[in-house]
C-alpha cells in the first residue's frame, strides 16, 4: 500500500521523478506526527529543522529525518512505549514489519529513535525504508504554531493540526550555529536552508545566536572563527561544492535542480551571499556592523 501512496504522488508531479525514496519518508513523516500526537509527546515537543521548514513553511527542498527539542531536562524515558506504539500503527496501516530501535545512552544532547520498514517481506536483499527521530535536550527560544501542508494530496492524518514549531527567525540562528559547529564537515542541507531563509526575507537576530551558544556553552569568538572558516571553504573549496551538489540533487525537485545546481552562476552566488550574512552577523556579535541579498529562487 506505501508503494502505491508514493507512486500515486510521483504520478501527480512528474517534477519529484528519482526521488521515491525520499517521497516515501515525508508521507511517512504525516504518520509518525500523528502518532506523536496522538500519545501526548508532540505537545512536549518543538519541530525545528529541515523538515519542519517543509513540513510546515512549505520549502521547496524534501527532507529525511525529524528532529525536535525538548528542553534541558529531557528524559528519554519519558517517551516510554512510543517506539511500541509507531511500530504497532505503521504495521497496522501499511502491513509491513516495522522495527523502532530505542534509543541507547549517549553523552551528547540529541537521543535518537532509528525506524526501519521492510518495505519487500521476505527480501532483506532489497532496500529498507530508514528514518530516524533525534530529541534534542535543548530549548526552543521561539515556539510558534503551523498546521502541517500536505504536498502529496495523501488526506494526511494531521492535515489541520497545528504543530508546535520554531519560527523562522529561530530556525535560521539554528542553521547557523549548526553551520559553525557542525563537526567533520559542512552539511549541504544547512547552506541550503539558510539560502532559502534569507531569500524569504528571514534576517539574523543577533540576541537568538547568543542564547544559542550560551546553552550550548560556545563562545561568540569560536562562532565567529568557525563561520569564517566556512564561509573560505564555501568560497574557494571546490570538494565543498561537489558535495553540495551531489548531496542536494537527491532532495530537489527537477525545476529546482535545473534553476539552482545546474545554473553555472549559482554556486558563486551562495558563497558570496553566504559570506555577507556572515560578515553582517559577526560584525554585530563583535560590536561592529553591515547588511546585502539573494537573486536564485529555491
Amino acid at each position: 500500500m506505501l508503494d502505491k501512496i508514493v507512486q500515486s504522488a510521483l504520478r501527480r508531479n512528474d517534477q519529484l521523478l528519482g526521488l521515491d525514496d525520499v517521497v516515501e519518508k515525508e508521507i511517512l513523516h504525516h504518520d509518525i506526527l500523528q502518532v506523536l500526537q496522538a500519545e501526548g509527546i508532540l505537545q512536549q515537543l518543538t519541530f525545528i529543522g529541515g523538515t519542519s521548514l517543509r513540513v510546515c513553511y512549505n520549502s521547496s527542498r524534501l527532507s529525511e529525518g525529524l528532529d525536535f527539542t525538548a528542553g534541558v531536562n529531557f528524559n528519554a524515558s519519558r517517551f516510554d512505549g512510543m517506539a511500541e506504539q509507531l511500530q504497532q500503527h505503521l504495521h497496522r496501516k501499511y502491513g509491513l514489519n516495522v522495527d523502532v530501535r530505542e534509543p541507547k545512552l549517549t553523552t551528547t544532547d540529541t537521543t535518537t529513535w532509528k525506524i526501519t520498514i521492510e518495505k519487500y517481506a521476505g527480501r532483506p536483499d532489497l532496500p529498507s525504508q530508514k528514518m530516524h527521530i533525534d530529541v534534542c535536550a535543548l530549548p526552543s527560544f521561539d515556539r510558534q504554531f503551523h498546521s502541517a501542508i500536505d504536498h502529496y494530496g495523501i488526506q494526511s492524518p494531521i492535515a489541520s493540526l497545528p504543530l508546535p514549531v520554531q519560527s523562522l527567525d529561530e530556525i535560521l540562528a539554528d542553521k547557523m550555529v549548526a553551520f559553525a559547529f557542525r563537526q567533520r564537515r559542512i552539511k549541504p542541507r544547512d547552506v541550503w536552508d539558510i539560502m532559502w531563509l534569507k531569500q524569504r526575507g528571514i534576517v539574523q537576530d543577533p540576541a537568538l545566536i547568543r542564547r544559542k551558544l550560551e546553552v550550548r556553552e560556545k563562545s561568540i569568538q569560536s562562532y565567529t572563527q568557525n563561520t569564517e572558516q566556512h564561509c573560505q571553504l564555501v568560497m574557494a573549496d571546490k570538494g565543498t561544492e561537489l558535495d553540495f551538489k551531489r548531496e542536494m540533487s537527491r532532495f530537489l525537485p527537477q525545476d529546482i535542480r535545473t534553476n539552482t545546481l545546474n545554473n553555472p552562476n549559482f554556486w558563486g552566488a551562495v558563497g558570496r551571499e553566504i559570506v555577507n550574512d556572515v560578515t553582517h552577523i559577526n560584525d554585530i556579535l563583535k560590536g561592529k556592523e553591515s547588511p546585502k541579498s539573494a537573486k536564485f529562487k529555491m
